[in-house]
C-alpha cells in the first residue's frame, strides 16, 4: 500500500470528534489514483476475502450500498452491518480511500411498494433502460424529495460513508445543490454524467465520466474537447476533485441485455479474457486521467461487468504529486511531470516520437533510454533510472502527420484502414466499414457517416460476421468496400459499404442494405456530428436558408429537412448531399457538444427482404489559410 501523509492522519485525528468519522475534504492520495465502478463487494465479502483490492483503491463507487428504489428491502440491515466492518477496517489501513453509495435515481426494480404514477411510461406502459428495471419520471418533485430525505436519512446519517454517488443524472438546480448543503457541505456529491457537463462545479466534487475514453478511440469523441472538459472539473469542482474516468477493452461489446442472459460461467470466462485483451485502451485511458487530478478505473463495462478486480503494474508506479499542471506540446501530445517520474498521453491521430532529456523507464513495456514510439490513442509512465539502456530502436511509428503527395489508402492493422489526399482529407475506418474520423490536414473535422440503428427501447445493431475488407487504389480514386450483417437480438440487416474517395477532397459513402428479418425499427439514422467548438460561430446554409451556428444552446431545431446542406467552420466549407433528407440540430439539447446533421430513411415495422440504399458525398473545400 502507498504511504499516507503524515498531516492527513493528524487532519483524520481531529475529525473524529466531529458529527461524522472523518473530513472526506482532507483527502489527498498520491498519483495514480486508482477507483472502482460498482463491483468492490464490501456487501458480500469479508475482510479476508477482500483487503488486499480494497486496501489498494482511492475510490469505490457502490458494490456495497446500492439502491434502485428499494431502500426499505429487509436484506439491508445485514448488508450494513458487514458494509461498516469492512469500512472500519479499509480506512484503518488506507485513509485516503472515499467510499461512495450508489443511489439510482432513473431506474427502479419491479417494486410494489413505488406509488404507481412514479413510472415513466410510453404508450401507457412501463419502460426499462436496463435488464431487470423500470424507468422513474423524474420530473416529479415529489420523486426528487424522496431521493433526498433518503439520501441525508439513510446514507449521511451513517458516518462510514463519504458521501453519495447518484447515477445517470446532471447537474440540477434543486437536486444536487440541496444534497451538497448536507454535512456542512463537507460530503463527497458526484454524478454518473457520462460526458462530463460544463456545469455544476459549485455543488459537486465530481462527475464519471463512463466510457468516454472509449468514445474518443472509437472516434465519436475529440481529444482536446474531452481533455478540456476533464481538466476543467479538476480545476474547478469542490474540493477535493473526485471525477473519474472509467473504460473498457475494445473487444467487448456494449449490449447489457445480451451480457444479461449469459450464465455466471461464460461471463467468468469472458472477464479473464477482457483482462489481458486491450493494454493500449488502458494505457490511454490511465495516462489521460493522469494529465488532471482525477481518479481511473478500467474494467470489463456495461457489456460486461463494472468493477472487476483487476490491478496492473502501471497503477503501482511511484508517481508521488505532481509538479505542476499539464502541458500541451508542439507535437501534440500531453504531458505532466510528477515527483516520481513523467507522463505522456498522444491524443493525436498519428503515432509520435519523443526524445527525452534523460533516461527514463517506460512502466508499460521496460524498455530503457531516451527515445520513444507512442503510438497513436495510447500513452506511457516514464520513471527516472540509471539502469543502462535496452539495445536497438523503439518500433517505428506506422502512420505520421507528414503529408501524402498522392492518393493514398493503406491498411495499418486488422481494424484500421487509412485513406489520404494529397489536398490532406484523411480518413479512418474500422474493419467493419464504420468511418471513425474525418481529418483535414491532421485535425479533426467532423465525425459520422456511419449508421446507427435501434430496436425498441433503445437497443442498438452491431456488426456481425464481417467480411474480409477490399481496397483498391489508381490515380483517379481509392475504394474501400466493407460488409456484414448489423444484429440485435436474432434480428439482422446484411449490409455493403463502398467508400470512394477522389482528388480534390471529394468522398461518396454508398451503402446497400437487406433486411434478413422482420423489423421494428426505433430508429435508423445516418448521420454526421460537428463539434460545437470548432463550428460555433461558423455557417450552415440549405434550401437557401442560412444561419449562423449558435455558441449557446437555443433552440434545438437549427435547419428543416435537406438533401444537400453547407456547414462553413474555421477551416473549411462543407457540402453533404443526401439520397435522405437531412436536418440540422443543435444536439446540446441531449447533453453532447455537437451539432447533428442526420437523416432517417426507416422506422416502424419492415418486412424481411426488403432493401434500402443510401448515398451520402461529401465536397470539402480547405479554407484559403487552410490550404496548405
Amino acid at each position: 500500500m502507498r504511504a499516507m501523509p503524515l498531516q492527513f492522519l493528524t487532519v483524520l485525528a481531529i475529525a473524529a470528534g466531529m458529527c461524522w468519522a472523518r473530513d472526506p475534504t482532507a483527502v489527498n492520495p498520491p498519483f495514480p489514483r486508482i477507483g472502482t465502478c460498482y463491483g468492490a463487494g464490501l456487501a458480500w465479502k469479508s475482510w479476508e476475502q477482500g483487503k488486499d483490492w480494497w486496501s489498494k483503491l482511492d475510490l469505490i463507487i457502490g458494490g456495497g450500498y446500492d439502491l434502485h428504489y428499494d431502500w426499505e428491502h429487509p436484506r439491508w440491515k445485514r448488508v450494513l452491518a458487514k458494509v461498516e466492518k469492512n469500512i472500519a477496517k479499509l480506512h484503518a489501513v488506507n485513509p485516503n480511500c472515499l467510499v461512495l453509495p450508489y443511489v439510482d435515481l432513473v431506474e427502479g426494480p419491479d417494486n410494489p411498494n413505488l406509488p404507481k404514477y412514479w413510472w415513466d411510461l410510453r404508450k401507457g406502459e412501463r419502460w426499462s433502460g436496463w435488464p431487470g428495471y423500470f424507468r422513474i419520471n423524474t420530473a416529479l418533485p415529489e420523486v426528487l424529495r424522496f431521493n433526498l430525505d433518503k439520501t441525508r436519512d439513510e446514507i449521511f446519517a451513517r458516518s462510514m460513508f463519504d458521501g453519495v454517488f447518484y447515477d445517470c443524472w446532471s447537474p440540477d438546480d434543486w437536486l444536487v445543490p440541496r444534497t451538497a448543503q448536507l454535512r456542512d457541505g463537507k460530503a463527497i456529491v458526484m454524478l454518473n454524467a457520462w460526458n462530463l457537463p460544463t456545469t455544476g462545479f459549485a455543488h459537486l466534487n465530481g462527475c464519471l465520466a463512463e466510457d468516454e475514453i472509449n468514445r474518443v478511440v472509437e472516434g465519436k469523441v475529440d481529444f482536446e474537447d474531452f481533455l478540456g472538459r476533464y481538466l476543467r472539473w479538476s480545476r474547478e469542482s469542490r474540493r477535493p476533485a473526485v471525477t473519474m474516468l472509467v473504460c473498457h477493452p475494445r473487444t467487448i461489446r456494449e449490449d447489457p441485455w445480451s451480457n444479461a442472459k449469459r450464465s455466471r460461467e461464460q461471463r467468468r470466462v469472458l472477464i479473464e479474457k477482457a483482462r489481458t485483451a486491450d493494454p493500449q485502451m488502458l494505457r490511454f485511458g490511465l495516462t489521460t486521467t493522469l494529465m488532471g487530478d482525477g481518479y481511473f478505473g478500467y474494467d470489463g463495462g456495461n457489456g460486461l461487468s463494472r468493477g472487476n478486480w483487476w490491478w496492473y503494474p502501471e497503477y503501482d508506479a511511484p508517481l508521488g504529486y505532481p509538479k505542476g499542471p499539464a502541458r500541451r506540446r508542439e507535437d501534440g501530445l500531453w504531458q505532466r511531470e510528477f515527483d516520481g517520474g513523467l507522463v505522456m498521453v498522444n491524443g493525436t491521430g498519428y503515432d509520435a516520437s519523443v526524445e527525452l532529456s534523460a533516461r527514463r523507464r517506460d512502466v508499460s513495456t521496460g524498455r530503457i533510454g531516451t527515445r520513444f514510439t507512442i503510438p497513436m490513442y495510447d500513452g506511457r509512465i516514464f520513471l527516472p533510472t540509471n539502469a543502462p539502456p535496452t539495445p536497438g530502436n523503439d518500433v517505428a511509428p506506422r502512420l505520421t502527420r507528414k503529408p501524402s503527395k498522392t492518393l493514398e489508402a493503406v491498411r495499418l492493422d486488422d481494424n484500421l484502414f487509412v485513406a489520404r489526399t494529397r489536398e490532406g482529407l484523411e480518413l479512418r475506418f474500422s474493419r467493419t466499414g464504420e468511418l471513425t474520423r474525418i481529418l483535414l490536414h491532421g485535425q479533426m473535422l467532423m465525425t459520422g457517416g456511419w449508421p446507427a440503428i435501434y430496436n425498441h427501447p433503445m437497443r442498438r445493431y452491431e456488426p456481425e460476421n464481417v467480411m474480409e475488407p477490399e481496397v483498391t487504389l489508381s490515380p483517379d480514386k481509392a475504394v474501400l468496400v466493407f460488409g456484414g450483417e448489423f444484429v440485435e437480438d436474432k434480428k439482422r440487416i446484411a449490409y455493403t459499404e463502398t467508400a470512394t474517395l477522389k482528388p480534390g477532397n471529394r468522398l461518396a459513402l454508398r451503402y446497400a442494405f437487406t433486411m434478413r428479418d422482420n423489423l421494428d425499427l426505433r430508429m435508423w439514422r445516418h448521420y454526421f456530428l460537428f463539434p460545437v467548438r470548432l463550428y460555433a460561430g461558423g455557417e450552415a446554409e440549405a434550401n437557401g436558408r442560412r444561419i449562423v451556428l449558435p455558441k449557446t444552446l437555443d433552440k434545438a431545431e437549427l435547419l428543416p429537412s435537406a438533401k444537400k446542406v453547407t456547414i462553413r467552420g474555421p477551416r473549411a466549407e462543407i457540402v453533404v448531399t443526401s439520397s435522405v433528407p437531412l436536418s440540422l440540430v443543435d444536439h446540446r439539447k441531449w447533453k453532447t457538444q455537437e451539432y447533428l446533421l442526420a437523416g432517417y430513411p426507416l422506422s416502424g415495422r419492415v418486412r424481411t427482404g426488403t432493401g434500402l440504399s443510401v448515398t451520402m458525398t461529401v465536397h470539402i473545400t480547405p479554407k484559403p489559410a487552410d490550404n496548405r
